[in-house]
């Protein structure tokens, strides 16, 4: 596998899972953006999107969610 920072995100399609909730001020809370590619799982700050978005591969991300919904009694 080769470096998933050297993948090119010009084209990925970012979408917000959160729904851009607000809080009382009317201001969009922070959310992240998630690009699902063939090679991995990027995020990156809604608030911020030039920043770097982090990158991982479809197993680390399937390992990550498992466990949070593992941990905090979620049910899908």
């Amino acid at each position: 596998m080769h470096d998933l920072y050297d993948i090119n995100l010009s084209g990925a399609d970012w979408v917000k899972p959160c729904g851009g909730n607000n809080d009382s001020d009317g201001d969009e809370e922070s959310c992240v953006l998630v690009a699902n590619t063939p090679e991995m799982v990027a995020i990156r700050d809604s608030k911020n999107p030039v920043a770097e978005p982090l990158r991982f591969t479809k197993g680390e991300m399937d390992a990550f969610v498992r466990h949070y919904v593992r941990e905090n009694d979620v049910v899908i």
